[in-house]
C-alpha cells in the first residue's frame, strides 16, 4: 500500500470464517486509531463487511484457494481502505440499486452512500474506499 500510515494489513482464503476473524480485527484496529465513533461504527462495518463478503462471493467465488487481502491506511484525516480478491473484477459504476423485491445486490450502493470514494482498480484487482475523519454533512 502506497497510501499513507497502514493501520491494518490481512491476508485470508475466501470463507466466511476467515472473513469474520479479518473483519473483527479491521474495525478493533480502527477503533485503536481513533476511527471508529459513535456515529461512524455503523458506516464503517457494513461498508467493510459488504466489500469483504462481495470479493469472497462474486470475487473469488467462495474458492477457498483464493485469497481476499484487506489493507486499511491514515493519510491524514482520510482513511483507506482497500479489498483485493483474485476475481475477474467489475465496474462499481455500472451497479445500480436492485428493485425492492429483489434480495440482495445493494452492497457497493449503500458503500458509495456512506463513504466519501469509491474506486475500482481493474490491474490489481482492488476496491478502494476512503472516508474523512470528519464527513462533509451530518448522517454519513
Amino acid at each position: 500500500m502506497s497510501v499513507g500510515r497502514p493501520l491494518f494489513v490481512r491476508e485470508f482464503p475466501s470463507t466466511l470464517s476467515a472473513m469474520s476473524d479479518t473483519l473483527e480485527a479491521a474495525l478493533t484496529a480502527l477503533a485503536e486509531h481513533g476511527w471508529m465513533k459513535d456515529d461512524r461504527d455503523f458506516c464503517f462495518r457494513l461498508c467493510l463487511e459488504e466489500a469483504l463478503v462481495n470479493a469472497l462471493r462474486h470475487g473469488n467465488q467462495s474458492d477457498p484457494e483464493r485469497m481476499i487481502r484487506l489493507e486499511i491506511a491514515e493519510d491524514g484525516d482520510v482513511c483507506h481502505v482497500l479489498v483485493h480478491d483474485e476475481g475477474n473484477g467489475f465496474d462499481p459504476d455500472k451497479i445500480c440499486m436492485p428493485p425492492p423485491d429483489h434480495a440482495g445486490g445493494r452492497g457497493i450502493c449503500l458503500i458509495r452512500h456512506y463513504m466519501d470514494g469509491v474506486a475500482y482498480d481493474h490491474k490489481t484487482h482492488c476496491l478502494e474506499m476512503t472516508m474523512r475523519r470528519e464527513p462533509c454533512c451530518k448522517g454519513g
